[in-house]
């Protein structure tokens, strides 16, 4: 029987693992890559706010000029809040040449005042080679004080560590325990991750049907791996019946919490239900611009080439002008939030 980290493999076509390994900052806001997509050059209808731009790249650029300054200035005054989303900024890039040394130095200022989601970073950041030596040891060190401090994060990576044996000998039983504990406090990702886990059935017995119970759980928390999890589940009929409709609905979700693979599937869902063309282009065009990997390029080439015929009209370029612009405003105004908060 083909499994369900094989049927995800091939659901997505985009070599997406199964495991959450632990990752730099699991939160880390990222800045759409510098890729040139072809697009109609016609104006855009999106509607921002008064005062908005109207582009992508103004957004980037006034948050720069503006905002960037701003939430510096907190974190100099000694804002814990600030200090962290800094370090967030920094390891990114967006707004200054990324310098993970010196986030991880912003980490650290955040930190000693018992800021959770500091405490957590530092432990992603022990546990990658990115600064160094990966320290597993203090990694779960900071993952500890980081769950004292009451975030659910830091309960997640120690059952990472746990499942993984990264620094402690592998234990399933410790693990599941960690991720129910985070899912209890909240934490959307472990919610994700019991729900993947009951789907393998390598680690607790399978369940499809509470899968899908465990992601529409983390889906309803905004976690973006959730609703591209559901996709998949409504594709291919995994715990729920197969609905091509209920798919498309959940990538377009997936799309708009920050998954690039969200706007791949919408592409491809609606030239297989046989939706606007125009529509499709977009989001594929939109999530092109957001990946510029060569595995990325060659999945558009694929998905967009049947669809050029069918939107060759004015009109329908100027429709997948505007929804392009539009997913891409909306993206960059999620991922100020991500960087600025509320």
């Amino acid at each position: 029987m083909v499994s369900w980290g094989m049927r995800l493999l091939l659901a997505l076509l985009s070599g997406l693992g199964l495991a959450a390994l632990i990752v730099l900052v699991a939160e880390r806001a990222m800045a759409p890559a510098a890729v040139t997509v072809p697009a109609p050059a016609v104006a855009a209808t999106a509607r921002p706010a008064a005062g908005e731009p109207t582009t992508a790249e103004a957004q980037w650029a006034q948050a720069r000029e503006v905002a960037w300054p701003a939430l510096m200035a907190r974190a100099e005054a000694g804002d814990a809040e600030a200090q962290f989303r800094r370090a967030m900024g920094m390891l990114t890039g967006a707004f200054e040449p990324a310098n993970p040394d010196e986030a991880r130095r912003w980490f650290l200022r955040a930190a000693k005042q018992g800021y959770g989601r500091a405490l957590n970073a530092l432990g992603e950041c022990d546990s990658t080679e990115e600064f160094g030596a990966a320290d597993h040891a203090r990694a779960a060190r900071y993952f500890q004080e980081a769950w004292k401090a009451g975030e659910p994060m830091g309960m997640f990576n120690l059952g990472l560590q746990a499942e993984h044996g990264l620094g402690r000998p592998r234990d399933v039983a410790e693990a599941l325990r960690c991720f129910r504990q985070a899912a209890d406090r909240g934490a959307p990702v472990a919610l994700n991750r019991l729900g993947l886990i009951c789907m393998e059935g390598d680690l607790a017995p399978k369940d499809e049907r509470q899968a899908v119970a465990y992601f529409r759980q983390a889906a309803e928390k905004g976690d973006a791996q959730a609703w591209l999890n559901l996709t998949v589940a409504y594709r291919l009929g995994a715990g729920i019946p197969v609905s091509p409709t209920q798919a498309l609905d959940c990538a377009r979700q997936a799309w708009a919490q920050g998954e690039v693979d969200g706007g791949f599937l919408v592409g491809e869902l609606l030239t297989e239900t046989g939706g606007d063309p125009a529509e499709a282009i977009a989001y594929l065009l939109a999530a092109r611009s957001c990946d510029g990997s060569p595995e990325s390029a060659a999945r558009f080439r694929r998905l967009v080439h049947p669809l050029l015929d069918k939107a060759g009209t004015t009109e329908a370029r100027h429709r997948v002008t505007d929804t392009q612009r539009r997913l891409l405003v909306d993206r960059a105004r999620r991922q100020f939030r991500e960087i600025f908060g509320p």
